[in-house]
């Protein structure tokens, strides 16, 4: 356990400083994220009132599709240095590479989200700084990087990978684009938290599946 819990850990800080350095992904997960922001405002001169009832998905959207092309990159950077079959043979067991992408991939959207929801509030004039707002949203980072991360591993050694991604993916995480506006747009209306536990629940059973379905098809997927 203590071997393994240290294999993911410098999988992921290898992960987290190759980008750091590189910030190719970050940057254009940042200018996908600003860029759709500003559209958003610009193209639905909506009153006040519409707005707040707007914000939950489009800050969704924002996030989904620019978190899309950071799983694009999950696993290409050993794909493309031809080290992905050392990369599986280093670690004692497939599903440790899988946990250390996912936190990767979950970090990340964090980061995002932490991004967005100040960007957005500065543009709409809107403050949406609430823990409540802050725990769905980090449910549906779970969901979206659980089911990415399985996803982005069956897409990387195929030549249409940037296409395919998307069309996967995008069917699979209805439930947690469903879960995640409708939970957040009562939120944000000042609805309490225990009154959308039906949809916290169901983000996390589907979290929770996910992951376990992830783990026991990762190794097969990535040797196929």
């Amino acid at each position: 356990m203590k071997n393994s819990l240290k294999t993911i850990r410098v999988l992921v800080w290898k992960d987290l400083v190759q980008e750091w350095r590189s910030k190719d992904m970050l940057t254009a997960m940042f200018s996908f994220a600003v860029l759709s922001l500003f559209i958003f405002n610009y193209a639905m001169e909506l009153d006040p009132a519409s707005r707040a009832d707007l914000a939950a998905g489009i800050i969704w959207v924002v996030i989904v599709f620019a978190g899309t092309l950071g799983l694009n990159r999950s696993f290409t950077a050993e794909q493309d240095q031809g080290a992905f079959d050392a990369l599986m043979m280093a670690v004692p067991d497939l599903s440790l590479i899988y946990f250390a992408k996912f936190i990767t991939n979950f970090l990340v959207m964090v980061f995002l989200t932490l991004l967005v929801i100040p960007i957005y509030s500065l543009l709409y004039n809107q403050a949406l700084f609430a823990p409540a707002l802050g725990l769905v949203l980090l449910l549906g980072a779970w969901g979206y990087s659980a089911a990415g991360t399985l996803i982005a591993s069956m897409t990387v050694q195929t030549r249409m990978r940037d296409l395919l991604l998307p069309i996967l993916l995008f069917p699979l995480l209805m439930p947690v684009n469903m879960a995640v506006v409708k939970a957040a747009s009562a939120v944000l209306a000042g609805v309490a938290l225990a009154d959308v536990s039906g949809w916290l629940n169901l983000l996390v059973v589907y979290n929770v599946i996910m992951t376990t379905i992830s783990i026991m098809v990762f190794a097969y997927v990535i040797q196929e």
